[in-house]
């Protein structure tokens, strides 16, 4: 038999092989990654709430940069109390992450940044930034405030499209208008 023949058939198999392997680990580990992603959202979320007194539900979204809604109901009276966006946009290194938690009166309680890799010492400073938007009506973004730097304004718009996402999503989860 010809020797690039038997090459490609060792090839083929030990390719099946690895493949096989690393579907039976994903299967195995996706779900722990999953529940340990959310452990770390749900940890976030007490900054803003204290979870006992609620029933946290969570949908997925997939919508614009909102990835999935936690809808915040209090345990007592079932009443939609308040909803946190998990968000992602496009910074200048990588993805910022946030959480973005939402009052039943459209008020911004908070947010958080999850995840960032953004450029240390300048896109960064968005773990610590307060963009000005605490307590405002999310229909109100006219205080944010960027950061600035060579590299922030990319960091500075992904922050911003996470809450112009929120702004257009939050009338559909509340059930109202701004």
């Amino acid at each position: 038999m010809n020797k690039g023949l038997i090459s490609g058939l060792v090839l083929l198999v030990l390719g099946l092989v690895c493949g096989l392997l690393l579907a039976t680990v994903n299967y195995f580990t996706a779900p722990i990654i999953r529940d340990q992603e959310l452990a770390v959202k749900l940890a976030a979320l007490e900054e803003f709430y204290d979870t006992d007194n609620y029933t946290v539900e969570e949908i997925t979204v997939n919508e614009g940069a909102i990835e999935a809604a936690y809808l915040l109901k209090n345990k007592t009276t079932d009443a939609l109390e308040a909803v946190v966006y998990s968000t992602s946009a496009q910074g200048y290194e990588d993805k910022v992450k946030l959480l973005i938690a939402i009052d039943s009166d459209y008020t911004i309680r908070g947010y958080k940044v999850i995840s960032q890799k953004e450029t240390k010492g300048i896109g960064d400073q968005v773990v610590t930034h307060d963009f000005n938007v605490t307590g405002n009506l999310i229909s109100d973004l006219a205080s944010f405030d960027g950061i600035s730097g060579p590299t922030a304004p990319f960091t500075t718009q992904a922050v911003l499209d996470s809450f112009m996402a929120v702004q257009a999503r939050v009338n559909t989860d509340l059930g109202g208008d701004v």
